[in-house]
């Protein structure tokens, strides 16, 4: 399904946060292409193009090993199962999302 690698995965979503922005309570705004996105949603977008393309949702031990990987690496990242939850915080920024996603990118220990 994807020829990108975990690295390039974290480090696409990283990209689009920066450039369509970042969202809270949903995976994205009602813009599954260019709106603003949380976290998982970035990732989504990253693989498949669409936020709601479903892969970073089933990758926990879905069928993309490189997914299954980054969504990992980020779990590990932030110390969270729920990354949607821990992306909603109320106290939560968006320099917290992408500092997760670089960290998470460079972490080779999953």
């Amino acid at each position: 399904m994807t020829n990108m690698t975990p690295e390039e995965i974290l480090n696409t979503a990283a990209d689009i946060i920066l450039r369509d922005g970042w969202h809270q309570g949903d995976t994205d705004d009602g813009d599954t292409k260019h709106g603003p996105v949380c976290l998982m949603g970035a990732i989504d977008r990253a693989v498949t193009g669409n936020s709601r393309g479903g892969v970073a949702a089933i990758s926990r031990n879905g069928p993309v090993p490189e997914v299954n990987e980054a969504v990992q690496r980020v779990i590990n990242t932030i110390a969270r199962w729920d990354i949607g939850e821990w992306n909603d915080h109320s106290g939560r920024t968006v320099e917290d999302v992408l500092l997760a996603l670089k960290k998470a990118a460079t972490d080779t220990e999953t």
